[in-house]
């Protein structure tokens, strides 16, 4: 499909807004994996994916601060799944940058539970902050991918005439 017209516009703007909170919500998993590291409290919750007392928070709230990591990567994950698929459908510049960040998403989950389930062994810790990284950097890919300059579209005929 196309990006000229009025539904083409609309399609880019969507898909930029998708790309942008994906990216926006890898970072902030990243940063709050990253504030739990350095209080350490990267094992406070020693079952994956949920925690022993299941959905329900320790009435003593235990849990809560390694629960709200999970959750935030839960929709991360989400968000990246959606953004990709919409950009197999719709957005052709963009399909193979949001199918990597997919790739790279699933494999930091698997990664995750590695980190877990090895009580933080220091290679496993390691490889999850780089993959992370690389979740960043594959979604900042797709989202610059978003805009006309680096796909090799115009945005409109002002931007190629010249003023006088």
């Amino acid at each position: 499909m196309s990006f000229s017209g009025k539904q083409s516009m609309r399609g880019r703007r969507v898909f930029r807004f998708l790309s942008f909170v994906s990216l926006g919500l890898v970072f902030t998993v990243i940063i709050y994996g990253a504030f739990l590291s350095a209080r350490g409290e990267g094992l406070s919750c020693s079952d994956w994916p949920l925690c022993p007392t299941g959905f329900i928070l320790s009435p003593e709230g235990k849990y809560f601060l390694e629960y709200v990591h999970r959750i935030i990567a839960l929709v991360t994950a989400v968000s990246v799944y959606v953004t990709a698929y919409y950009a197999i459908k719709r957005f052709v510049k963009a399909r193979r940058a949001a199918t990597a960040t997919v790739v790279a998403v699933s494999f930091q989950i698997a990664i995750g539970m590695l980190v877990v389930s090895s009580e933080l062994q220091p290679i496993i810790v390691a490889i999850h902050t780089g993959v992370g990284v690389l979740c960043l950097a594959l979604a900042l890919l797709t989202f610059i991918l978003s805009y006309p300059a680096f796909t090799g579209r115009p945005v409109s005929n002002k931007a190629t005439s010249k003023v006088n």
